[in-house]
């Protein structure tokens, strides 16, 4: 029941959806989840079946991963793995935000737009998170 055109998604209840991801899912779509981020955002998850997925080529290579606070992590291999510190960048920045949103007035609209603001950049911090953590983990892996 729900189709995948090449800008939008027909989902059921909803009817034709706009989507602005270039991802073409490919196989047989399952069902699909609606969710809302706190900055307002709406994300379309999807199930599919039917995907053939390619693996990565088996080295037989073990690494240790040894956690740190000064650094991300050491590999066995010596590695040093800087810590980016994303919070820590963008914390003056979030303090100034939450100030202000502390300061409206419950209930009002600029109270809202304080707090999507607050809500967007505390998005951002967590996205530049995952991103370093899926890069690290993909290039760890090949």
């Amino acid at each position: 029941n729900i189709m995948y055109f090449s800008q939008y998604i027909k989902l059921p209840k909803l009817g034709m959806v706009k989507v602005r991801d270039k991802q073409v899912p490919q196989g047989r779509i399952l069902n699909a989840t609606v969710s809302r981020e706190p900055s307002g955002k709406y994300y379309v998850s999807l199930c599919c079946t039917d995907i053939d997925i390619e693996a990565f080529e088996n080295t037989n290579n073990q690494v240790g991963l040894d956690l740190g606070i000064k650094e991300f992590c050491i590999s066995s291999c010596g590695q040093f793995i800087e810590n980016p510190k994303y919070l820590q960048k963008s914390l003056n920045k979030l303090a100034k935000l939450q100030r202000e949103l502390s300061r409206k007035t419950i209930g009002s609209l600029n109270r809202n737009k304080a707090r999507l603001k607050v809500a967007r950049l505390q998005e951002h911090i967590a996205n530049r998170r995952k991103d370093f953590l899926q890069k690290l983990s993909t290039k760890l892996i090949q």
